[in-house]
Order: structure tokens, then sequence, then C-alpha cells
């Protein structure tokens, strides 16, 4: 396979979960200005049922098509596309911090 195809999925699977996790941050936010304050067991249930399920989507994004090489037994091709996505994460990470730093 196509090294370029492997940095393809690699680098859309670390904008994706960079792009999942601002709207998860977005909706946090947001969330008392479209609930009332919620009973503390809500709050948990909530909270609780969010991590789950963005442990799964996050899994899917980041592992999802490197879990799916190594299987194949292409696992250099599963490292590759693993570190892409973990580099697009981290130059994600500074990018925000920047733009956030830049506004201040």
């Amino acid at each position: 396979m196509d090294k370029k195809v492997i940095y393809k999925y690699g680098i859309g699977g670390g904008v994706a979960e960079i792009i999942y996790v601002l709207l998860v941050a977005l909706l946090f936010s947001n969330l008392e200005n479209f609930l009332p304050t919620p009973p503390a067991l809500f709050g948990f249930f909530f909270f609780l049922l969010l991590f789950v399920f963005s442990a799964a989507v996050s899994g899917f994004l980041v592992l999802g098509y490197p879990l799916y090489l190594a299987m194949q037994k292409r696992f250099s091709e599963a490292i590759m596309c693993l570190l892409t996505t973990l580099l697009t994460l981290f130059l994600g990470f500074v990018i925000i911090i920047l733009l956030v730093l830049l506004i201040k």
C-alpha cells in the first residue's frame, strides 16, 4: 500500500479526534445554557456515560485503522499510521495552545 494512503488515514484520524474533542468541550462549556442545574446523580450519570462513549469514539478514531492493519499482519504500516495520528494530535494541541495565547 502507498505510504500516502497511510499518512492520509493517520492525519484524518487525528483531525477527526481533534474535532470530536472540541465538540465535546463546546458541549460542556455551553451545557448550563441548555439545561437547568441537574441533580448530582444526573451529573455523575451524564459524565460517566459521556466518558464511556468518548472512550469508544476516540478508540475508533485513533486506533481503528491501525488495528485493522495490524490484524492483516501489516505491522509497520499500522505503527506508521498510529504515529501519524498521534503526531497530528500533538500538532493540533500545540496549534490550539498557540491560538489561545495569541488571543489573550
